[in-house]
């Protein structure tokens, strides 16, 4: 690992709906170990000591979010989402380019409803693309079995995984 990890801006889109969740509320509202989702997701990035500031994206009449205690967070700022995760992203992009961030910088995108961001895996997609000129996509393997379906719904096939 290098010495020096790059600094980087985080920017959550949380500004879905989780209709196919079928819950009471958005699934990143959804309580997992006494903390909400969206809490657990905050976390890994606002632990991270290279961490320049956060930017979520919410929806604009969000009644969730005044409630937790990362809304005080000097890191955080909150801007509106968009109709799709696309504009949320693009409403944070932009946000970040008029608070000052510069063209060099990182951004790290990462959906509020996946918890399960580990600091080790953060820290090695930074190292990894500290002198990258593109950028990176932090995937891992799946484990499950995969099926391919047709526009009918019917299954058609198994994925290789290999």
């Amino acid at each position: 690992m290098i010495n020096s990890l790059p600094a980087f801006w985080a920017v959550i889109p949380a500004a879905g709906v989780g209709a196919r969740m079928a819950a009471d509320r958005p699934k990143q509202y959804l309580q997992l170990g006494g903390r909400t989702i969206l809490e657990h997701s905050l976390g890994c990035f606002l632990d991270h000591p290279s961490l320049k500031g956060l930017v979520v994206s919410l929806a604009v009449d969000d009644p969730y979010w005044p409630n937790l205690a990362s809304v005080n967070d000097p890191r955080i700022q909150r801007v509106d989402g968009g109709a799709e995760r696309s504009g949320s992203v693009l409403n944070a992009l932009l946000h970040l380019h008029a608070q000052g961030a510069d063209d060099e910088d990182w951004v790290l995108v990462h959906d509020a409803a996946r918890p399960n961001l580990s600091r080790e895996d953060l820290d090695k997609l930074l190292d990894e693309l500290a002198d990258d000129p593109v950028g990176g996509l932090l995937a891992v393997p799946a484990r499950d079995t995969l099926k391919r379906v047709d526009k009918h719904g019917r299954v058609v096939e198994t994925v290789d995984r290999s």
